[in-house]
């Protein structure tokens, strides 16, 4: 199934509550100052965050040519 888990393929499948990619863009971008690595090197990084009820996303960040970093993508965290 393209690498997606199973419970996280069914969470998708049921869960029509589920918030929008800009929401949690937004989100992940105003959390991302207390994530930022401490080694200047590296140009990947991820987290999670936890929406209520019981919302968990993993969202992925990569450094740009100028340093800064983007948001690339997100995934339905299975707590």
């Amino acid at each position: 199934m393209n690498g997606l888990r199973i419970d996280t393929f069914v969470q998708f499948l049921t869960n029509k509550n589920m918030h929008p990619k800009e929401q949690i863009e937004a989100i992940a971008n105003t959390l991302l100052p207390s994530f930022i690595p401490k080694d200047a090197k590296e140009t990947n990084l991820s987290f999670h965050f936890t929406l209520p009820p019981d919302f968990s996303y993993k969202v992925f960040f990569e450094k740009n040519g100028s340093s800064k970093w983007q948001f690339k993508t997100y995934e339905t965290a299975v707590r």
